[in-house]
C-alpha cells in the first residue's frame, strides 16, 4: 500500500501548474559538459521544499530522459525517501569514507531517476562535524560524474542548526536555486530575508515556487 507522502506525490506531479512551472525551469536551466544542480530550498521550515523536489526530480527524469538523480541534503528533517518509499541504508560516517557516492544512491522505481537519501545520524559518529562543512559540495560535485541532472532537496536557510547541511554553502557547487514559499503563510519580509542571502551568497537564484496558491478570481 502507498504511504501519504506518496500519494502526495503521484497528485502532485499531474497537476498541469506543476508541469508548467517544471518547464519554465528546465528552459532556464544552463547547459554544461557535466551535471547540472538546481538546488530547491525555502525561507523557513514546512513550505513544501521536499514535495516539490521530490515531483520535480520525478518529471526531469520523465520528460528530459536523462539521468536523474534526487539528493537529501535536508538532514535536520529529511523526508525525501518517504515519497519513493525507501528508507535510509548508510550513516555519515560511511558517506564521508566512500569513494563513489554513487554507489549509495537507491532506485526510485522511476526509469533513470535515483534517490541518494539523507545518512542516518543516531550514533555519535554520525553527527555534523566542522570538518563537514564542504561535505554537501562534494557530494555533489562526484555526482555530477555520474548523472545529468541533479535535484537537490536542501534545508531551509532560517533557523540554522548544527545538524543541519546549510543551503547557502552549496552555492558553490550549485548551477541554480529554487526557493519554494507557502501562501498566505510564509511571513514577506522571511523570503525577502532569505533570498537576499542567498544572492549574497553568489547563489543565482532562478525562482520562486508559490505553494498552495489560489486564483482569487
Amino acid at each position: 500500500m502507498s504511504s501519504d507522502a506518496e500519494l502526495a506525490l503521484k497528485v502532485f506531479v499531474e497537476i498541469a501548474e506543476t508541469r508548467r512551472i517544471w518547464g519554465a525551469i528546465e528552459a532556464t536551466l544552463p547547459q554544461a559538459s557535466q551535471g547540472i544542480s538546481l538546488v530547491i530550498t525555502s525561507a523557513i521550515r514546512t513550505e513544501g521544499k521536499s514535495l516539490t523536489a521530490a515531483g520535480f526530480a520525478v518529471l526531469a527524469a520523465q520528460r528530459t530522459k536523462k539521468r536523474v538523480v534526487a539528493i537529501d541534503l535536508n538532514w535536520y528533517r529529511p523526508a525525501l525517501h518517504e515519497y519513493f518509499g525507501l528508507r535510509p541504508s548508510f550513516g555519515l560516517s560511511r558517506l564521508r569514507s566512500e569513494e563513489s557516492v554513487a554507489r549509495l544512491a537507491q532506485p526510485s522505481g522511476i526509469r533513470e531517476l535515483s534517490i541518494l537519501t539523507a545518512p542516518t545520524m543516531d550514533a555519535e559518529a554520525d553527527v555534523l562535524q566542522p570538518a563537514d562543512c564542504d561535505l554537501g559540495n562534494g557530494i555533489i560535485r562526484q555526482l555530477k560524474a555520474d548523472y545529468e541532472l541533479l535535484i537537490v532537496d536542501a534545508g531551509s536557510v532560517f533557523p540554522t542548526n548544527r545538524n543541519m547541511m546549510d543551503p547557502v554553502t552549496l552555492a558553490l557547487s550549485s548551477d541554480g536555486f529554487i526557493m519554494v514559499v507557502m501562501a498566505n503563510v510564509t511571513p514577506r519580509q522571511e523570503a525577502k530575508r532569505a533570498r537576499t542571502v542567498l544572492e549574497t551568497s553568489g547563489t543565482k537564484v532562478l525562482g520562486l515556487v508559490l505553494n498552495q496558491w489560489r486564483n482569487p478570481v
